[in-house]
């Protein structure tokens, strides 16, 4: 089983260095009395210069606390390659292709090569100054080929599961510092039961389980670097679900995403950026409900990206996903494009 008390003391630490972004006064060092000019008394006093936040796209996965412009729309599409690389065991370690492990979904139970291509497309709307909307979808393809016995060979496309997301801003105090809400409702309209054998897998896009996600976004900028920071830390209650017509019982999960954004230049002109984003999820005990039964899984990836703005309108990230460790899943290898519009 997840040692739960190593994860309650990251979750913590990383809470308490998240909560540390809203207490140092980053605006000191924009806020100090410059001296007077030549030929000035110095009684006249100066304003402090206006903080404007460099051109970037926000990461690619992790969340942002900085919610849509009102009456503004931004489209993103993120097309993601998921080579399978293996699984990651009870224990912690690396196993080849078709190693037991005991979650439902893609459960690869035989040697072979598997890949899939997911592409979610999220729609952005300012609600209001503070809160804003978004709807999310995807397409997936799924390829398994050389499957032992007989090098067989499967594929199979259908739309993943569903979303919509509300974010409001608790703390604004943009552009250094804002902490958001963050509540999303995710329906089951990928395809998750019944599976066909001949399929090998391939035909499950889904996780067959409605879900309701509730948490924290947290954003910081220091000009002095410059750096934009985010984070996110969320928990997941999973209603019961149904895979290949057996009843699926979800553990709870817990996510905790860090990402930082370095921009070339501090100014609104700036065209390009480095983002790099860690990305975790951590199955927990369920708050609600029966037991699970499935076998709690933690997932930890890396994803490094160049952004790229060439215009005011479009921006495109494009970035590798790495795993790192994890236990009871499969982990992929996944070249990530994303491109944003803004309207």
């Amino acid at each position: 089983m997840v040692n739960y008390m190593s994860v309650r003391g990251f979750l913590a630490a990383f809470l308490g260095a998240l909560l540390i972004w809203g207490v140092i006064p980053a605006r000191a060092a924009e806020n100090s009395p410059a001296p007077p000019e030549k030929g000035s008394s110095g009684t006249e006093q100066q304003g402090p210069p206006e903080v404007q936040l460099p051109y970037t796209t926000a990461p690619i996965i992790t969340d942002t606390a900085l919610t849509q412009a009102y009456k503004t729309f931004t489209l993103q599409i993120y097309p993601t390659l998921n080579l399978t690389g293996g699984v990651f065991n009870s224990r912690w370690q690396r196993a080849s292709v078709g190693a037991g492990q005991a979650n439902t979904i893609r459960e690869i139970a035989a040697r072979g090569d598997y890949k899939s291509l997911a592409v979610p497309v999220i729609l952005f709307y300012g609600l209001t100054p503070r809160m804003d909307m978004s709807l999310s979808g995807s397409f997936v393809q799924n390829w398994a080929s050389n499957v032992e016995p007989g090098s067989r060979a499967a594929n199979f496309g259908s739309l993943g599961d569903s979303s919509i997301q509300v974010r409001y801003r608790l703390l604004d105090e943009a552009p250094l510092t804002v902490v958001s809400s963050y509540f999303s409702a995710l329906f089951p309209t990928g395809h998750a039961s019944p599976l066909e054998h001949k399929l090998l897998g391939t035909d499950q896009t889904g996780g067959g389980a409605f879900s309701f996600t509730w948490g924290l976004n947290f954003f910081r900028y220091l000009p002095q670097v410059p750096v934009l920071l985010y984070g996110n830390l969320w928990y997941t209650n999973f209603t019961d679900g149904w895979v290949n017509r057996a009843r699926v019982i979800y553990p709870d999960q817990i996510t905790v995403n860090f990402a930082l954004e370095v921009p070339l230049k501090k100014s609104s002109g700036n065209r390009w950026a480095f983002l790099l984003e860690v990305l975790s999820n951590w199955d927990a005990g369920r708050m609600f409900g029966p037991r699970a039964n499935q076998a709690p899984l933690a997932l930890v990836n890396v994803l490094p990206a160049v952004e790229f703005m060439p215009c005011s309108w479009f921006a495109v990230d494009a970035g590798v996903q790495v795993p790192l460790f994890g236990k009871n899943t499969t982990y992929n290898y996944g070249p990530t494009l994303s491109l944003f519009f803004f309207f």
